[in-house]
């Protein structure tokens, strides 16, 4: 979503992102068309300055004319364009005009758009629906209301004013690129992308529109797709801190820190104010007492908290998990929770998701795989040894088990894939997982190993062993031992309490929506570890590896070797120094693993024992003793 930011005068206030005098004052709408004549020689000069750029000129000649006639309300209205163009305060302006002029529609959207700025999120709306009842078949001032709405984590509202908006106006590139990042906040991944190509079509050199569409692209894992958006943003627009910041991100997931650090320096050099940027500097090293960054930061929150600054809700999210870390590495755990605490109610409240569901889903697969299911399906699988899975709860160190696997020369790290989860929600009879199991026969377990198993050559055809580390595989373990009975299978667990907070406080990129509200989180645990209970009754020994992250930490060759060695590889020292593979890494470890071995995760929940209570009494059985 673009949005106009302090500054950056040049696009009108209605949040169309043109020029004031293509927008809200247009030639088809002479400004003097109301006026007595005595004035519309003086109002026909204003437009005439207005349309020319010369917002000093208009200011100075506005404000004799208003001294003379007060009441003049599209002098008003005029003037208060020419003070926001030039930087000052227009809202006072903004408002008289819309009390001279209650029926004007784009004197409301340009005050709509003023209170947004200024961060009056609910006035701003009120504004714009006024606009909208004056002038229903003006598209800026639907599209000016979906900002306000977005602005609020009123989404869906916000999606339907902006298609309202292109429905009178169907090549309003600004919309479609508003309605992209309205989407892509939604989840709706795919519409996100059709949304930013539109706005691309409409206007080629809309550099915005393809850093943001890089940034979905990101997102879906289209890496080589979002580097080519970012470059061409970059093209159009060198000063675009937004392509700036989503390219160093990429430069770091390749293990290249340095140009990482250097892009997003850059991109505040540009824009000290990119809020992405500092969150993504304080995740690339452990933040000290004096730190510009840190500094930065928390003038930042305190200019939100006392109404100087506007931001939009997901950089004041980013802007407290930044916060959040940042007092942690320096070791003050109250202020860095009071930060994690509200990133993670502002996230929830954009999430929809009931704790509910996923227990009944885990009750569903006990359900099914049952000791029958398991002895019909049994024998209808691929033999295939290329897949090694690499599965657990999010943050309980699988992509550091991964990354020490992947070291290995014989073996391909393809990180997080999604495709298992795919095949194993196929309909079958009209349902899906874990269903669909019951009515599956062996043939079709077959085929779907099969499946997998060519979409995995795709990605490394010369390969010995392909890890696949999605975390939400350990759903699947019974249908992964079915279909792939000769494939690996890397259980990873860790201190429940420490994972859990490791969750808490990380911002994901997508998914783990479980992860923001402490409660929902030891409830997920509990299921997680109900299942995981399960599948060790029901499957035989040894269909899967139990690798406990703090042995590990305290012995990691010799788990390192006993996990190599389970996965029939022969050991390589490589494995030992993890650290230095450079292969991309696209996951909330990403840094992590560009280190050595270290000990200060483990335990760390206690730092914050007085704040986890909702956890620890959702965990259940699962929490450790307290005090």
């Amino acid at each position: 979503m673009a949005i106009m930011k302090p500054g950056r005068n040049d696009s009108c206030s209605c949040g169309s992102g043109k020029k004031y005098k293509n927008c809200c004052l247009r030639k088809d709408e002479s400004l003097s068309a109301s006026l007595s004549k005595p004035l519309s020689g003086e109002i026909n000069h204003l437009e005439m300055l207005f349309s020319d750029g010369r917002y000093t000129e208009l200011e100075n000649q506005a404000r004799l004319l208003l001294q003379k006639n007060p009441d003049a309300g599209l002098v008003w209205k005029l003037f208060g364009l020419a003070l926001q163009m030039r930087g000052k305060d227009a809202l006072s302006a903004m408002q008289k005009s819309v009390e001279l002029l209650p029926d004007d529609a784009e004197a409301h959207a340009n005050l709509a758009g003023k209170l947004r700025l200024v961060g009056r999120q609910e006035e701003a709306v009120v504004s714009g629906r006024r606009a909208v009842q004056i002038r229903p078949d003006l598209a800026e001032a639907h599209n000016n209301l979906g900002v306000s709405l977005q602005g609020l984590g009123r989404l869906d509202e916000a999606v339907a004013s902006y298609q309202l908006a292109l429905k009178i106006k169907p090549d309003f590139a600004e919309t479609h690129n508003n309605l992209g990042g309205a989407l892509k906040v939604l989840g709706q991944l795919d519409e996100a992308v059709a949304s930013y190509r539109r706005a691309i079509n409409f206007k080629p050199d809309f550099a915005d529109a393809y850093s943001n569409l890089g940034n979905v692209l990101h997102m879906r894992e289209r890496f080589s797709d979002a580097e080519s958006s970012y470059l061409r943003a970059l093209e159009i627009n060198p000063a675009s801190d937004e392509a700036l910041l989503g390219l160093g991100s990429l430069r770091l997931e390749n293990g290249e820190v340095a140009e990482a650090e250097e892009l997003l320096h850059k991109a505040l050099q540009i824009n000290p104010g990119n809020i992405g940027a500092r969150y993504m500097l304080a995740q690339v090293k452990k933040v000290k007492f004096g730190d510009q960054n840190l500094a930065a930061l928390v003038a930042a929150e305190s200019a939100v908290r006392g109404g100087l600054l506007y931001l939009p809700g997901e950089r004041i999210i980013l802007l407290h998990f930044a916060l959040g870390k940042c007092f942690d590495d320096m070791g003050d755990y109250s202020q860095a929770f009071k930060h994690f605490a509200e990133g993670c109610k502002l996230q929830r409240a954009n999430i929809k998701q009931d704790a509910e569901q996923t227990t009944q889903y885990v009750a569903d697969i006990i359900r099914v795989f049952d000791s029958a299911t398991i002895d019909r399906l049994s024998g209808g699988g691929d033999s295939s040894r290329l897949p090694i899975f690499v599965l657990g709860m999010p943050r309980s160190g699988t992509t550091l088990i991964e990354q020490i696997i992947a070291s290995h020369p014989d073996v391909y790290g393809a990180g997080e894939l999604s495709d298992l989860l795919a095949i194993a929600r196929r309909n079958i009879a009209g349902t899906g997982f874990p269903g669909n199991v019951l009515a599956l026969k062996k043939d079709g377990l077959a085929k779907w190993a099969e499946d997998y198993v060519a979409g995995l050559h795709k990605l490394s055809p010369s390969a010995r062993r392909i890890t696949d580390k999605m975390p939400d595989n350990f759903f699947v373990i019974g249908l992964i031992h079915l279909m792939l009975p000769n494939a690996k299978i890397i259980h990873v667990n860790r201190n429940p309490v420490d994972t859990c907070l490791s969750c808490y406080t990380k911002l994901f990129t997508k998914g783990h929506e479980q992860t923001y509200d402490l409660t929902e989180l030891g409830r997920y645990y509990s299921d997680y570890a109900r299942l995981m209970e399960h599948w060790r009754s029901v499957l035989p020994a040894g269909a899967f590896l139990d690798v406990q992250y703090e042995d590990i930490v305290a012995d990691q060759e010799t788990q390192s070797r006993r996990i190599i060695n389970f996965c029939g590889l022969d050991w390589d020292d490589a494995c030992i120094e993890f650290y230095k593979n450079r292969r991309s890494v696209h996951t909330a470890s990403v840094v992590q693993v560009r280190q050595p071995i270290y000990k200060s995760a483990v335990e760390r929940w206690r730092h914050y024992e007085e704040f986890l209570g909702p956890l620890l009494d959702a965990l259940g059985d699962f929490a450790p003793k307290r005090g």
